[in-house]
């Protein structure tokens, strides 16, 4: 047992200790606000989607990739998605906090967790699986947090608009340029294989150290049920109910890592902006980002953990 938590703890704390770096930075003020703001958008317009194409060309995308996985992702994470929304009404009311709670139990922070996560657990040559998943959860949770707020708003949701930001995504277009590549079995130089390799191993412990610097811990003091239920939600029971099924299903390897990816990551940076938006609860989702991202460190062991010790990977 204590070796498969070891497992589980070598993998999560390296992104700990970037965090943390990060943090420091701000603190220090070795780096200003603005300078994280720039790193971010670089990481989230070029170097992240450089990341995400890389990741497909390197792996061998027809023997990895499993339909029947991402089959069981979509769905289950549509299942809860809408029970959550029948649930959520019950238990605060505030409207304002509706669209934030939903969003923050569901929509994981699948690029920065999800990508460092995988490669430390599979290696980088057997991403393929996870790579292909985060392409579609990424979207697919963008489209569902529009979907949310807009369930308690007199607001109609803008499919053209969705569809306009999915096929504008970077994430979406470095996969599907990484899918062509692969298909047309086309193979660059070693110079550019190597350079993206560099950018590969790169991109990963400078967009944690970019979330670090951007959290804000004053909010840790503010805690309430409605961050105390939303927190549950996003890091114990949507694992727990995602990873125990596509278990008893068979999932294993890449598969299972996909669904541990997908369901027991921290809420998504983003979804702080989005709240704001949608004249959401702009604190509830900043305190939830910094609460499951912190927390996750723990829980992220926990179910490393318990799906080496059943064999699952």
């Amino acid at each position: 047992m204590f070796g498969n938590f070891m497992i589980g703890f070598n993998a999560v704390m390296p992104m700990l200790i970037y965090m943390l770096l990060g943090q420091f930075f701000a603190q220090s003020g070795m780096i200003k606000e603005a300078s994280f703001q720039d790193f971010n958008k670089a990481l989230f317009k070029i170097l992240l989607p450089i990341n995400l194409f890389t990741n497909i060309y390197k792996s061998d995308f027809q023997q990895s990739f499993n339909g029947f996985a991402l089959t069981y992702i979509i769905v289950i994470a549509l299942v809860l998605y809408f029970i959550l929304a029948f649930i959520i009404p019950k238990i605060s009311d505030d409207r304002t906090r509706y669209g934030v709670i939903l969003q923050g139990s569901v929509r994981a922070n699948a690029i920065l967790f999800g990508l460092p996560l995988g490669t430390s657990l599979l290696g980088e040559e057997n991403m393929g699986m996870v790579t292909i998943t985060l392409a579609i959860i990424v979207p697919f949770w963008n489209i569902m947090s529009v979907v949310g707020f807009s369930l308690y708003s007199a607001d109609k949701v803008s499919f053209k608009q969705m569809g306009r930001s999915i096929i504008t995504n970077p994430m979406v277009i470095a996969t599907l340029i990484g899918l062509l590549v692969v298909l047309l079995g086309l193979q660059f130089p070693e110079s550019v294989n190597t350079t993206l390799t560099n950018i590969n191993r790169m991109v990963s412990p400078l967009a944690l150290m970019v979330m670090g610097g951007t959290f804000s811990i004053s909010k840790l003091k503010d805690i309430d049920f409605s961050l105390i239920f939303t927190v549950a939600n996003k890091l114990l029971i949507l694992p727990l109910i995602g990873i125990t099924l596509g278990a008893l299903l068979g999932f294993r390897g890449d598969a299972i890592i996909s669904i541990l990816i997908a369901f027991a990551g921290p809420t998504a940076v983003s979804s702080y902006a989005q709240a704001i938006a949608a004249d959401g609860d702009g604190d509830l989702a900043n305190q939830t980002v910094v609460f499951t991202t912190i927390l996750s460190m723990v829980t992220l062991v926990f179910w490393i953990t318990v799906m080496k010790t059943f064999s699952l990977f």
